[in-house]
């Protein structure tokens, strides 16, 4: 089965994308990359989805557009990958798909990738909670998404938690603590979230890639790919 991603395989042509993104094994190109996501997409792939969309979203290769972003992360949203609904949350966060914030659009989309465990959407719910934007403003529950992301190693979520918690009064906070004590995230599908490798690797599966010039790209790793760990703030808010 060499060359499975000019066969079809849409598995790999995602990790054929990742590996033109990050430059593993063949020389970096991000038109190469967007290409093969593309192709992916197009077949329902929603981590294909998610990666693209983020593309789009940060003009990546020179293919900034906002609105097939929304599209993809849409898609993806749907087939239940948690990132997407962060990202696409922080678009109508941050007002990139209108004149103004839409933030009780937002607070619904940072709410889902949170029940999904997505810790900046944790963190970005506790502070919608806290200002009372798209949302009643409800310390209980800005104490309880900001326990949540704290959990995760976020310094700026246990501080701001602990400032939280110091307004609350002795019943909210038994609330709030066992809020955050039974809370158990929901499991995104695997074919949302992962590209799985065929039985004993991908070996020879991808030593034969579409015929297509090779030429720059960026690291996978940060805003476009990867695990998108990179979280620049902008009126408070992360974007994955």
């Amino acid at each position: 089965r060499t060359g499975a991603a000019q066969g079809g395989d849409v598995n790999a042509m995602v990790e054929l994308g990742n590996r033109f993104l990050e430059g593993r094994g063949v020389a970096v190109n991000v038109s190469e990359a967007a290409r093969l996501y593309s192709l992916a997409a197009e077949r329902g792939n929603a981590v294909a989805q998610f990666r693209l969309g983020s593309m789009f979203e940060k003009g990546t290769g020179g293919l900034r557009d906002v609105q097939r972003a929304r599209a993809l992360y849409e898609q993806a949203a749907a087939a239940g990958n948690g990132k997407a609904m962060h990202n696409l949350a922080v678009l109508f966060a941050h007002g990139a798909l209108s004149e103004r914030p839409d933030y009780r659009t937002a607070a619904s989309w940072f709410r889902r990738a949170a029940e999904h465990g997505v810790a900046d959407s944790q963190y970005n719910l506790a502070i919608l909670f806290a200002r009372g934007l798209g949302v009643d403003q409800n310390m209980l529950e800005s104490y309880r998404w900001f326990a949540l992301a704290a959990q995760s190693g976020d310094q700026d979520a246990v501080k701001k938690r602990d400032e939280i918690g110091a307004r609350l009064d002795q019943q909210s906070m038994v609330a709030a603590r066992l809020a955050v004590q039974t809370f158990a995230p929901k499991p995104e599908p695997e074919a949302a979230v992962a590209v799985p490798a065929p039985p004993g690797g991908w070996g020879d599966e991808l030593r034969q890639a579409p015929p297509q010039r090779r030429a720059n790209a960026r690291n996978d790793r940060g805003v476009e790919g990867g695990d998108f760990s990179g979280r620049p703030k902008a009126l408070g808010f992360r974007r994955m």
